[in-house]
């Protein structure tokens, strides 16, 4: 029969060997990970270095230009109708009455 002090030295060396295993295992997945980002940033830098992005946000850049050009109208339209400069345009010059 063991002894008390060997059973505890056995569960501390089984607790150990549990660690370690565990330990391997997870440097096994943190090495697939390195890896996977090793491979996804070459594929972003040769992305990068291909022009790629240059025209893509080239591209974005002009929609965006567009866009804010097209809001620019919307806003001084609005502005023009809350102001009432929208109606004096509207009316022509020989129609607006004079008040002596």
């Amino acid at each position: 029969m063991s002894t008390p002090n060997e059973s505890w030295s056995d569960k501390a060396n089984s607790l150990k060997d549990q660690a370690a295993e565990k330990l391997e295992a997870l440097k096994g997945k943190a090495g697939e990970i390195a890896d996977d980002l090793k491979e996804k940033a070459g594929e972003a830098w040769d992305k990068v270095k291909s022009g790629d992005i240059k025209e893509e946000l080239g591209h974005l850049r002009e929609e965006a230009s567009e866009k804010i050009h097209d809001l620019t109208d919307k806003a001084k339209g609005m502005w023009d109708k809350i102001t009432g400069k929208e109606d004096q345009a509207e009316k022509p010059k020989g129609d607006q009455v004079e008040k002596p």
